[in-house]
């Protein structure tokens, strides 16, 4: 096994952030139970999502910036509780994989493959992904950059289309604030505050890769800054194209908005470049999680070599996209009303302050006994 030192660069781990939060975010109604004041409930979920990783994943990480987190978990707790607890977030990377598997093949089946059976779109993009990860965390790192470029060309042609475009209304989000702020509180706890900004916890999987580690903070903040505002120009689409009430209403109010966008008659129908957007997203968040799940795994039973992993976690992966639930109303149901309260707050919130608090206090009596 070829022992030497793997690294992510400061670069490659800004695009891989970015992507990441973009992920399924970037097509499904983020904050739209606002209407118009969506942008609001991207902007302070942002905001959460920044005090979150700064204040605590940061923490954490400088307390132990050698350990992902399974690995600190143990020292701060102990042996067996740590232990327990890693395997619990194990159990989560997987099952936030297998539900970001199904919404990438529910919208691929909406949007295209409507008579191309789950099982199989699911099956292309785990062995797409298996693959990219059997190569290590370097070249997933590297992937992702190579994605970026790709998307930040979309971004900008979008934003082209959308100023240049007859069909776009900018003053459909106005007025500011129209209902007070009771929508906007109400779209942000708990789903906005959890998705997709508290899903950062994944990343403390791999930030001990980073070779430049004292960036590893301003890094992170600055890629979620960036992604916010790409999500703020979806939103932006979407409110000034749709409207608020069909956007709120559409399962994927991005791909509806493009697919009506239109430029005189050079460009029509642009919703093929969300398909590629999408696809592209989707493949770095599913592939983040299904990584750290593997990554927890190896460390949880001491495998040394994790390529072994990848098969047994991608086929509960993909086992687990298939049986989340029974359809797509279903599934977007529970990822909005169960999963933010029952396992996002606890896993991304409640759970990591306790161990910074924790990890804070032994670290103060070590120091204290040592003088």
């Amino acid at each position: 096994m070829n022992n030497r030192v793997v690294h992510i660069g400061p670069l490659h781990l800004f695009a891989w952030i970015t992507l990441f939060e973009l992920g399924t975010a970037v097509v499904i109604q983020l904050g739209m139970g606002a209407k118009q004041d969506a942008w609001i409930v991207i902007l302070l979920g942002c905001l959460c999502g920044i005090a979150l990783f700064a204040g605590v994943f940061g923490t954490l990480y400088n307390l132990y910036p050698d350990l992902p987190l399974t690995g600190y978990m143990r020292k701060i707790i102990g042996p067996v509780p740590g232990w327990v607890l890693g395997f619990a977030y194990l159990l989560y990377f997987i099952y936030i994989s297998g539900r970001d598997v199904r919404d990438f093949i529910d919208l691929l089946s909406a949007a295209a493959y409507d008579v191309t059976p789950l099982f199989a779109l699911a099956m292309f993009m785990l062995i797409t992904v298996g693959y990219t990860i059997r190569l290590g965390v370097e070249v997933f790192a590297r992937t992702t950059f190579v994605f970026f470029i790709f998307c930040c060309m979309m971004f900008l042609f979008i934003i082209f289309l959308v100023l240049f475009s007859e069909m776009s209304e900018g003053n459909r989000l106005l007025p500011v604030l129209g209902e007070g702020w009771k929508p906007v509180w109400k779209a942000l706890f708990p789903t906005n505050i959890t998705f997709p900004f508290g899903e950062m916890i994944v990343m403390t999987m791999f930030l001990p890769y980073l070779n430049k580690k004292y960036k590893a903070v301003k890094i992170g903040v600055g890629a979620m800054v960036f992604s916010t505002l790409l999500l703020i120009i979806a939103t932006y689409v979407n409110t000034s194209v749709l409207g608020t009430e069909i956007a709120s209403r559409a399962t994927f109010p991005l791909f509806t908005a493009l697919s009506r966008l239109k430029l005189s008659e050079i460009a029509q129908r642009m919703d093929a470049i969300v398909l590629f957007l999408f696809v592209i997203t989707s493949f770095v968040k599913i592939g983040t999680f299904m990584y750290a799940a593997i990554l927890a795994a190896g460390d949880l039973f001491r495998i040394t070599n994790h390529k072994t992993l990848i098969m047994p976690v991608g086929l509960i992966v993909m086992f687990t996209s298939l049986t989340v639930a029974g359809s797509l109303t279903e599934h977007l149901q529970e990822g909005l009303k169960i999963v933010p309260y029952y396992l996002h707050l606890p896993l991304q919130y409640a759970i990591p302050t306790l161990l910074m608090l924790i990890g804070l206090i032994r670290r103060k009596g070590q120091s204290a006994a040592s003088s």
